[in-house]
């Protein structure tokens, strides 16, 4: 019995060791944003937008209209779904911006994005979550390109942001684990990317 468990036990501890060395392999291959925009020829960084496909679990950047590069996410929760309260854990679907960034003791740098947007906001008065004075602060700083207020019923602090102490481990998992509270988790050195090339006002598509 305890050889079998101990069988068990070393046969985990090869897999997770293999799988971990499987993903150092392939971020070594991967090429670094600097390296792509060289290679596309983008020496000034203008207009540039985040699209994110919840249902691919991918994050494109684009330079203007200039898809330069693409990574991998983890969601919160089921991504066919869309974040409608502060309670569901899930990852909204809409137009945002960044409002915010920020450098955290957790999870390092983020950017922070503007959900609850208006349209977030139209839905939650009509379905009573938030109340008239809560739909027009949500508003006001729509039109001022300012952060929401986060601590309504419909929720907030949706952001994109790193794996924080266990990037090792989950950067390289063989499958797709939705972690996040409702926010976009990518890799600590993408993150870093990230945070250098969009300023607040960062446009982000979320579908």
């Amino acid at each position: 019995m305890i050889k079998t468990l101990m069988f068990y036990i070393g046969g985990v501890i090869v897999f997770l060791l293999g799988m971990i060395f499987y993903g150092i392999f392939l971020d070594l291959r991967k090429t670094s944003l600097e390296e792509l925009l060289i290679e596309r020829k983008i020496t000034k960084i203008e207009k540039p937008k985040i699209v994110v496909n919840k249902i691919d679990y991918k994050l494109h950047l684009y330079i203007d209209t200039i898809l330069v590069k693409t990574y991998n996410i983890a969601l919160g929760g089921n991504p066919k779904l869309s974040k409608i309260s502060k309670d569901d854990k899930l990852t909204p679907t809409g137009d945002y911006f960044v409002c915010s960034k920020r450098v955290t003791n957790g999870l390092g740098k983020i950017l922070i994005l503007n959900y609850p947007a208006l349209d977030d906001a139209i839905r939650g008065l009509k379905d009573k979550l938030i109340s008239e004075e809560e739909f027009l602060r949500i508003k006001n700083a729509y039109y001022n390109k300012e952060c929401p207020p986060m601590e309504t019923n419909l929720g907030g602090y949706i952001k994109i942001h790193g794996n924080g102490k266990f990037d090792l481990l989950l950067r390289n998992l063989p499958f797709v684990f939705n972690w996040t509270d409702g926010s976009i988790a990518i890799n600590n050195s993408e993150i870093e990317e990230l945070y250098e090339i969009c300023p607040i006002g960062t446009p982000v598509f979320i579908y």
